[in-house]
């Protein structure tokens, strides 16, 4: 026998024997029980990244719906002011003597009148 190899192979006896086993397997079980507990974790994680993937195709969806709405709404409001401004335009043409007169607060309210509104729309504005 070799003076190294038993030099060495009491080395790694005594290292052994200082060794605790029942210690090992406490760490090998703690070692196991963290696994579980992270491959849980991993696992509740990708549920919660598929469920949220899934919403925020749903959110996004709904937000260019709503978006389209809102530019469609934009247009219609512009089209209805270009509209009202033709006809404040016609109107101080016929009735120059009414737009001379800076304007009151109630003409407003005298404007909106159904009787107003009807005389707008028999016809009364021509272009």
């Amino acid at each position: 026998m070799d003076p190294l190899d038993s030099a060495s192979g009491v080395f790694c006896s005594r290292i052994l024997n200082m060794v605790n086993t029942d210690d090992v397997n406490a760490i090998i079980l703690a070692q196991k029980n963290m696994l579980d507990r992270f491959e849980k974790t991993n696992e509740m994680l990708l549920n919660f990244n598929n469920l949220s993937s899934a919403r925020l195709q749903q959110m996004s969806e709904r937000f260019l719906h709503h978006t389209r709405t809102l530019v469609e709404m934009k247009r219609d409001l512009d089209s209805i002011f270009r509209r009202i401004r033709t006809l404040k335009g016609k109107l101080a043409r016929q009735h120059p003597e009414a737009f001379s007169r800076k304007c009151h607060p109630r003409l407003l309210c005298l404007m909106s009148a159904p009787s107003v509104q009807g005389w707008l729309l028999e016809g009364h504005l021509t272009g």
